[in-house]
């Protein structure tokens, strides 16, 4: 599935379109088939639904789900999980559960970062983990910028209002400061 340059968004819901009449594309593996639970997401380019696809689940809860297309990788944060299907091949390639819930999806350069309750992962742009911190926080951490050498975030240490600002080194994930 190649898209053109334009508006693509990802909307959320717990029916499908009943406007879409091709089967929806489970992109949360075989063994999530028999899960109860079970959400979709649209992708829509200027304003038509282009594909849907399904997460089956067991364990709804958690604040975010974010859906983005990088280097024809979808990559889906939700509940406690994290997915990512290519879309050119048409195949899932990661189901991987998170610590505690899924936080963010941020893109930089040719690598992608995902963040949950207390960790950042780091991926290249063929979806392979390249490393993993798990040092930042407790209940959330979000990244604040990117620079040449380095990632700035606070991670949640103390609810409601205890973040805590780090910088990590970009290629390792070591914590600077």
């Amino acid at each position: 599935m190649a898209l053109q340059d334009s508006e693509i968004l990802f909307a959320f819901t717990k029916k499908a379109p009943g406007d879409y009449h091709e089967l929806p594309v489970l992109i949360s593996g075989k063994e999530s088939v028999n899960e109860k639970g079970h959400e979709f997401v649209l992708l829509k380019q200027n304003d038509k639904i282009q594909k849907v696809f399904e997460i089956r689940y067991s364990t709804s809860g958690g604040p975010y789900k974010e859906a983005v297309i990088f280097n024809n990788l979808l990559i889906v944060g939700h509940y406690q999980f994290v997915y990512i299907y290519d879309l050119l091949q048409s195949i899932p390639i990661l189901r991987m559960e998170i610590s505690g819930y899924f936080g963010h999806i941020y893109i930089d350069g040719d690598k992608f970062y995902v963040s949950d309750a207390g960790s950042i992962y780091c991926f290249n742009n063929r979806a392979r983990i390249l490393w993993r911190n798990n040092t930042l926080g407790i209940d959330g951490v979000f990244i604040s910028d990117f620079t040449d050498q380095e990632i700035n975030g606070s991670g949640q240490w103390d609810p409601p209002d205890g973040w805590r600002d780090f910088i990590l080194d970009k290629e390792t994930g070591y914590k600077i400061s």
